[in-house]
Parts: structure tokens; C-alpha cells; sequence
């Protein structure tokens, strides 16, 4: 009689964005310096996201060294209502990405007075360099004071260095339990980027919002090739999406995995989106897509409502908005928000449309059906992003 096989122990990885800094507030660049601490506001958001991880059984906790960091993680841990400390462990390699030039200045100045490497910054971020500060040095050539060249880093992709280092320590530690992680906007985004084999030329393509919940899933003891279980989740803030970060003027899609089998869950989507404005529907009318996209627009009733009879319609959508690059505006639409339309279709058509977006492979995402993920196209960026994946009523 064959022996039954053992379930694999899953690694879970909890990570959340640090609480609104000072230097957040103030719209500047921080980077790895220490010079930033929390606003009223992100202690408060740091505490609410503590208490919607309370009951969440912890083998470990990392942080990075920051103050801003350090801080949220103790709200965080009131609201956990957690008090032992010993499972605790600060790593460098969770510390910001290294933008030393830019550190201190407004984003602002920095667009106006970097204007070349700021586009390379976004849009080719794997190939932006910065001026490493040296220590002061001096070369003495045929008794003459010679200065030393400054050196050269590149920010993105040694943050991604540090990201795969971090995951090679700490996996083997604690396979098949659960550990969280607070640390920061980049940092996060690579570390998400390096466990589900995104490229670091998609660095920019990932929103990570202050204490925003990510979670990863790593279902292969001594592997770090992870799933991706949930992004970016602000809904214990208060917040039904996530709020835009990157300009107000593009395309916003909501895309539901509709399944037709769970009727209460879009039910409560429905009432989760009543208050965003939703201009626009598209859905399949091969399956029960267009039925659901009637109930998710329950409070939008001058929404148009499109059925589209190719089921890849997300894919030629998205090519040919990454083509050209432009979203028709008129005077008619209000350029203080998005134009925003909700895709309701089959999981397997979200997923494909998800995996584009990342560009990584769909075994690298769980999608979970009849939950809400929002993709944004802003006007002048050359590269979608991802707010949230996965947004739902439900717990963590």
C-alpha cells in the first residue's frame, strides 16, 4: 500500500511598507538615509495595520535599521498586541534603495534639475546610475596630488543584489512558517521582483503604498521562486483602492476574476466600489462575465456597459495601449481623476492580463477569483502599474 504523501510546507512572507514619513509628507527623496520619522498619520495607519494582522502566528520578524521603519514596526506590534521581542531581527539588506545624490531633495526639484536621469529612473531603471560618494583619497603620480575618480553605482540593480542575498539567508530558516517583514517602497518591490522572476527593468511597475500588505508564498523548501498571494492591500486604512501615486491623468482598470459561483462575494464588491467613479465595463460574453459585470455596477448605472466576444481581449487591449501610449481626453472628462473602467472576465483571461503586465509566468501568481485588482496606465509613463492584486473583504 503506497505511503501518503506529506503536504508541502508552504513559507509565508508577510511584507508592509513603512508608515508615512516626514519626508513622504514633505514629497521628498529619501532613500537610505535616516533623516525621516513617522507623521501622526503613519503612526496611526501602522497601528490599524497591527491590528489587521492581529491573531497572525509569527516565527520571525525583520526590519530594516531605519528609524522610520524601526517606528512602525513598534506600532505595529501594539496593534498585534504582541510584546516578545526576541524574534526581532534587523537586516541591512532591507534598507532603502542607495540614491545619494537625490536624498534630502524634493521630487520636484529633482525633475527639474536631474531631468535626464530622472527619465532614466523611470523608464530604463535598470540602467540608471548615480555618483557613489568615496572617501577622500589622493594619488600621488610623479610626485604631483592626482584626485581619484568618483566611483559609479547603479541603485536598482544593486538594491536587487541585496533583495536575492536576503532571501538566500532567510528562507532556509523558516520553511514552512510564517515571518514578517517591514521595510520600504523599493526594497519591497524588489524583493517581490527577485521571488516571482520579474526583471529589474519592471522595478517601476509595482505600487507599493505606506503600510500596504504584500504577501508571498514560497511552496518549495530551499527555492526561492515564490507566488505572489496578495499586493499592495489598503483596504484596513480605509482606503477602497489604493490611492494614485504616479499623476491623476490615464487609464485605470478594475479587473475582477469572476466565477459565477459566488454570488455574496461580488455582492460585496459591489458595495466596496459604490463610491469610485467607474466610467466604463468591458466583459466577455462567453461565460458568466457579463452577469457579474451587471452586479459590480449596481451603483454606477451610467457606466457603458461593452461586451467584447474575443476572450483575449485584455491582451490586444493592453498592446495597443502600450503602443500608443495615449488615453483620448476631452474637456467633457474630469482630468482630476483617471478614467476608470472595470474588465470582468474568466480567471484564466485575468491571469494571462496580470502576467503581461508583470511580465513574468503565471505560475507566479495566485489569483484568487471574485476579488479586485487594479491596474493604472498613467498618461505619461511608458510602463503600466500594478496598485493592488487580490483586494477583498476577507482577512489576511
Amino acid at each position: 500500500m503506497p505511503h501518503a504523501q506529506c503536504p508541502i510546507p508552504i513559507t509565508r512572507v508577510i511584507l508592509v511598507r513603512h508608515g508615512q514619513s516626514t519626508y513622504n509628507a514633505q514629497k521628498r527623496y529619501q532613500g537610505s538615509c535616516d533623516d525621516a520619522v513617522l507623521t501622526e498619520k503613519g503612526r496611526s495607519d501602522a497601528y490599524q495595520t497591527g491590528i489587521a494582522l492581529r491573531g497572525t502566528e509569527l516565527d520571525a520578524i525583520y526590519t530594516s535599521p531605519l528609524r522610520r521603519v524601526q517606528e512602525t514596526t513598534v506600532e505595529i506590534l501594539e496593534g498585534m498586541e504582541i510584546e516578545e521581542k526576541k524574534r526581532i531581527f534587523t537586516s541591512s539588506h532591507l534598507k532603502e534603495i542607495d540614491i545619494p545624490k537625490w536624498q534630502g531633495l524634493t521630487y520636484k526639484y529633482v525633475q527639474e534639475h536631474f531631468a535626464a536621469d530622472y527619465r532614466c529612473w523611470n523608464e530604463r531603471p535598470h540602467e540608471f546610475q548615480m555618483a557613489e560618494p568615496q572617501p577622500e583619497r589622493e594619488l600621488r603620480r610623479g610626485g604631483v596630488a592626482v584626485a581619484t575618480s568618483v566611483g559609479q553605482c547603479f541603485p536598482v540593480l544593486d538594491l536587487y543584489d541585496r533583495a536575492r542575498q536576503f532571501w538566500q539567508e532567510i528562507l532556509p530558516r523558516h520553511v514552512g512558517k510564517t515571518i514578517l517583514i517591514v521595510s520600504h517602497s523599493g526594497t519591497i518591490r524588489a524583493l517581490i521582483s527577485t521571488a516571482i522572476a520579474m526583471k529589474c527593468q519592471q522595478y517601476n511597475v509595482l505600487q507599493q503604498s505606506n503600510c500596504g500588505i504584500s504577501i508571498l508564498n514560497f511552496p518549495t523548501p530551499g527555492e526561492q521562486q515564490g507566488q505572489l498571494e496578495a499586493m499592495n492591500i489598503t483596504t484596513h486604512l480605509s482606503e477602497v483602492i489604493p490611492k494614485l501615486k504616479n499623476g491623476k491623468q490615464g487609464l485605470r482598470l478594475l479587473v475582477v476574476p469572476a466565477t459565477g459561483t459566488a454570488p455574496h462575494l461580488i455582492h460585496q464588491l459591489a458595495e466596496h466600489l459604490q463610491t469610485v467613479p467607474i466610467d466604463f465595463s468591458l466583459s466577455s460574453d462567453l461565460d458568466s462575465s457579463q452577469q457579474n459585470a451587471e452586479q459590480l455596477l449596481k451603483y454606477h448605472p451610467t457606466a457603458v456597459q461593452l461586451q467584447v466576444l474575443r476572450q483575449d481581449f485584455p491582451a490586444i487591449w493592453q498592446q495597443n495601449l502600450l503602443s500608443k501610449r495615449a488615453v483620448v481626453q476631452s474637456n467633457e472628462i474630469d482630468l482630476s481623476r483617471p478614467t476608470t473602467g472595470l474588465v470582468v472576465a474568466s480567471p484564466s483571461i485575468i491571469k494571462n492580463m496580470l502576467t503581461h503586465v508583470l511580465d513574468t509566468s503565471p505560475q507566479c501568481l495566485q489569483l484568487v477569483p471574485d476579488t479586485l485588482s487594479v491596474i493604472y496606465y498613467p498618461l505619461k509613463s511608458p510602463f503600466p502599474v500594478l496598485q493592488a492584486m487580490n483586494i477583498t473583504n476577507q482577512s489576511i
